[in-house]
């Protein structure tokens, strides 16, 4: 990072506290609740997750509180008692048994020891730890995260299963270390081909070891892709599932969990239920993107019996046990192919009968008429997969799934009544704006959840689930907040610094709509760039194209605003959130609708609305927002003094062969993608597909840029490749029409969230503003 030589020492300084202040705001990641023997108290365990920019690392923390609640005494709750954060040093993951009465739990463990990873699988009993199993040689890395990874205990409480990367193959051995029972036996008879192929002659490493075999791209760089383990309590031991699923090809297995099936006459049998995404011929990138070709598989512990439940145009995935129903699931289920996020569908399947039954359809168009299903302006189901653990049985035996979903510019709490196909909104009453994130519930319909807003950090709020009429009303009168997070200087500082409203633009659209963050009012901290009577204007859409700004805390806007910026974080035609519709009206029009849209934006708040100064506006956006940036540097050169570009998408035909998700190139300008790579026109750069790819590409317009351009680059990145952007840079140097810098960054992909990324380039581009800015 360099300093201008109108940059002072002291203002530098004074932006980094404040980026590693706002940065340093603990987000709740997960929470569990359980009753205790006193009436009306509750245990609450949560994590929170928070940026350390002295050991330069991302902290987990677990806390746990004693909360008494009563929802009939006009919504009292507080906190009786509460230990200190405990650091999850090591804790990948931990899942209590359901039938221990919450003191039984299994916890996956990793630790350092010199220089050498262990792992092991912990059962802990209370305080006591019950047996310590150490699978360091039986797999790898553990996989945690939403997309493939799981820890579920059976309904028995005999068996749990998890993902894991597969063990790593032998190499090659010193050949001063070979004697003569190295050297491998062939079986002339061919009777033991396997152990031949097993063991290498010469010492020579396993052959499967340089086997090409690809890693899921995006977030998996270097991890090998994952295989099912199963730990048998019983027999205190833990295995690699095999069996007919190690021997599936092209079906790669992930989220599993545990059901029940009838078996002819015999008792109800457990068995598995997993994701399995569609991987060939190639492993395409998962994560961000909800389209991907999967369905929905069963298998019994020892990976037999085998058999796909699933099978449409629409995927399957993030299956989920139906409470006091083991034989039946819920899953979530959207079009192949097109957007890389859509619309769900919320499904339910009966594994006795294999019946499948829809719940919550696709909504193209929201209605402002309530519906019998529906409340008013019901947009649809987007999420990237259910919760955990989301349900709650109402005494009329019907059963409530909680989620969170995107709601135009909010993310809202849902209830949907999988019996009677109703889905109910729990958010209204805490605010008309906010992020309300789901984090569990108690059986006796306690609810808790996580809320923010643009000037509010995240904290956890009671809630007690009402149901009337016979299970056709169902809501949450109150939310009661525990200040357990919020009652901290920077949460006084947001509330007292920080305004904020929806805007809409129904003379335009009615899909676009824009969260706009102003500073309440001038004052040392905003004074160096809210010099004039109006602040100065930063423009942040987001990426995708298919993803949501949410009217909750945000980092970056939040931080632009504290120093002086009206901030418009624009949702676009195109955005989650507003109706399928909405999102299938970009395609085929991307760098021109969302781009005219973003321009319209600016001037109308500047000239039509007067809310921001018609002169000092700056630009940021990352990814698809930095593709769209682009285009603005070089359609409308002047309109913005500064323009940062995190990395952005810049020729969309370059990128077809290093991106991870090629697929993205073709659908978003409209053109089939074909996953199972046979038609050469879906698949591969053709002249046609070319063109066509150049004339939606920003790199067209270099030329024309006469605005400063910063460019932050991931040098990790595997969805838009860092040639992207380094390209762009030397096109701009070489046109010598404005002023343009690069910062690459090591160890980094697509998000730019390490602590050192986001140190520097946050702080950079800030500075950066400042200076064509003064």
């Amino acid at each position: 990072m360099l300093l201008g030589n109108d940059i002072s020492e002291e203002f530098a300084l004074e932006v980094r506290k404040n980026v590693e202040l706002i940065y340093g705001i603990p987000n709740v990641s997960s929470a569990y609740i359980s009753k205790t023997k006193i009436a009306g108290m509750y245990n609450l365990e949560y994590e929170t997750k928070q940026l350390d920019f002295v050991r330069d690392t991302a902290r987990t923390n677990h806390h746990q509180c004693s909360i008494t609640f009563d929802s009939g005494n006009a919504g009292q709750a507080a906190v009786v008692s509460q230990s200190g954060a405990i650091e999850m040093d090591g804790i990948l993951d931990y899942r209590y048994e359901p039938t221990s009465g919450n003191t039984r739990k299994v916890v996956l463990k990793s630790t350092q020891a010199k220089g050498t990873e262990k792992r092991y699988v912990e059962i802990w009993n209370s305080h006591q730890l019950e047996r310590c199993l150490d699978v360091t040689d039986i797999h790898g890395k553990f996989y945690t995260d939403e997309t493939f990874g799981s820890l579920e205990w059976s309904h028995s409480g005999k068996y749990i299963v998890y993902m894991a990367e597969p063990k790593e193959f032998d190499a090659a051995k010193p050949i001063y270390k070979l004697g003569s029972d190295e050297e491998p036996s062939v079986d002339n008879k061919g009777k033991d081909k396997e152990k031949v192929k097993e063991k290498p002659k010469a010492g020579m490493a396993d052959q499967r070891k340089y086997e090409f075999n690809e890693d899921y791209g995006e977030t998996f760089t270097g991890k090998r892709p994952p295989v099912m383990v199963l730990v048998d309590i019983y027999k205190n031991e833990v295995r690699q599932v095999e069996g007919e699923l190690a021997k599936m090809r092209g079906v790669q297995p992930g989220q599993p969990r545990w059901v029940k099936r009838n078996i002819g006459n015999e008792e109800e049998k457990e068995f598995v239920i997993f994701t399995g995404y569609k991987v060939e011929p190639r492993h395409i990138g998962l994560v961000y993107c909800t389209n991907r070709p999967s369905d929905l598989y069963i298998c019994d512990v020892e990976g037999c019996n085998v058999k796909c439940v699933t099978k449409s145009d629409y995927n399957a995935r993030s299956p989920r046990p139906v409470i006091g129903k083991a034989s039946e699931i819920v899953y979530l289920s959207t079009k192949i192919g097109g957007p890389h996020a859509n619309i769900n569908k919320l499904m339910h399947l009966d594994l006795d009968s294999l019946e499948i039954t829809e719940i919550v359809p696709e909504v193209h168009t929201p209605s402002q008429e309530q519906t019998e299903s529906f409340p008013s302006n019901f947009p649809g189901l987007y999420f990237n997969q259910l919760p955990r653990d989301p349900w709650m049985e109402m005494g009329s035996g019907n059963k409530l799934l909680f989620c969170s979903s995107i709601w135009y510019s909010n993310n809202v709490l849902l209830a949907i009544d999988i019996c009677k196909k109703k889905v109910f909104t729990l958010s209204e009453c805490i605010n008309n704006q906010g992020s309300t994130s789901f984090l569990t519930v108690c059986d006796d319909g306690t609810l808790v959840v996580s809320i923010s807003t643009p000037n509010q950090v995240p904290d956890i709020y009671f809630g007690t689930v009402s149901v009337n009429n016979n299970g056709n009303s169902v809501c949450v009168k109150e939310w009661i907040p525990l200040g357990l997070l919020s009652h901290t200087e920077t949460a006084k500082m947001l509330k007292e610094s920080v305004e904020h409203s929806i805007v809409k633009f129904p003379e335009n659209t009615k899909n676009l709509e824009v969260i706009l963050t102003k500073p309440k009012s001038k004052n040392d901290l905003s004074r160096h760039f809210h010099t004039d009577d109006l602040p100065p204007l930063a423009i942040y859409p987001h990426g995708g194209p298919h993803a949501t700004c949410i009217s909750g805390l945000s980092a970056i806007p939040t931080i632009l605003t504290m120093l002086g910026f009206a901030v418009a974080q624009v949702n676009y035609t195109g955005s989650l959130g507003f109706g399928q519709d909405a999102v299938n009206e970009l395609i085929g029009k991307i760098g021109e609708l969302e781009v005219d849209e973003t321009v319209y934006v600016a001037k109308d708040l500047a000239e039509n609305k007067k809310l921001v100064s018609k002169e000092k506006w700056v630009y940021n956006g990352g990814s698809h927002s930095g593709f769209m940036g682009a285009h603005i540097a070089g359609k409308y050169p002047g309109l913005f003094k500064a323009i940062v570009l995190r990395n952005p998408v810049i020729n969309l035909g370059e990128m077809i062969s290093k991106t991870d998700i090629p697929d993205w190139c073709f659908n978003e300008i409209g053109l089939e993608f074909d996953y199972d790579m046979i038609d050469a026109a879906s698949t591969l750069l053709t002249p046609e597909n070319y063109k066509k790819m150049w004339e939606s590409s920003p790199q067209r317009f270099y030329a024309n840029v006469t605005d400063p351009v910063l460019l932050n680059i991931g040098a990790g990145d595997r969805r838009v490749p860092p040639e992207q952007g380094y390209q762009y840079h030397r096109l701009l140097k070489a046109n010598k029409k404005c002023h343009t810098e690069c910062r690459v960054y090591p160890n980094v992909g697509h998000p730019l969230d390490t602590v050192e990324a986001i140190r520097d380039s946050v702080v950079g581009f800030v500075l950066f503003y400042y200076r064509f800015l003064s």
